[in-house]
């Protein structure tokens, strides 16, 4: 890319397609759910919010709701949509997180074989002063409860 004064620049960046779902689930006594799982590019494991990339054909709503059954086993009754954010827009793109939050959730059991992780219901108090001290890392995770805060959802 050449720029106004004339100088050059080479941007790398990581192509990154379609839309991904992140769900903010909580059980009717305000407990967030939460996937703990390894992720390998920080070596550790972390908390995270059920989510995934959307299948072909699917719309955000099916796809955070196969997403929550598989990483939790709840299914939810109905779902909010809350807001949308891309990962690292100078790096990767263009690629979008659909938020969604949902209070309606009904345990089914049926978690896909091929997900390794743990669930934990944490009070949302806790979480949300996690989010604000930096305990936690994942960027759906801490958008989407400034988004729950803000809008006054607990």
């Amino acid at each position: 890319m050449e720029f106004a004064d004339g100088s050059r620049h080479e941007w790398i960046y990581f192509r990154v397609l379609g839309k991904a779902v992140a769900i903010a689930a909580f059980t009717e006594n305000n407990k967030m759910i939460l996937t703990r799982q390894y992720r390998h590019p920080f070596g550790k494991v972390i908390f995270d919010l059920p989510a995934g990339g959307m299948k072909d054909g699917e719309t955000t709503e099916q796809a955070a709701l196969r997403e929550l059954e598989e990483e939790t086993g709840y299914t939810a009754e109905n779902l909010e949509w809350i807001g949308r954010f891309t990962w690292a827009p100078g790096a990767m793109g263009p690629g979008t997180v659909e938020i969604f939050f949902t209070k309606s959730l009904k345990p089914k059991g049926n978690f896909d074989p091929n997900e390794i992780m743990n669930i934990e219901l944490i009070d949302f108090n806790e979480v949300s002063n996690g989010v604000l001290r930096g305990d936690f890392i994942d960027s759906a995770l801490v958008i989407a409860t400034l988004l729950v805060s803000a809008k006054k959802l607990i």
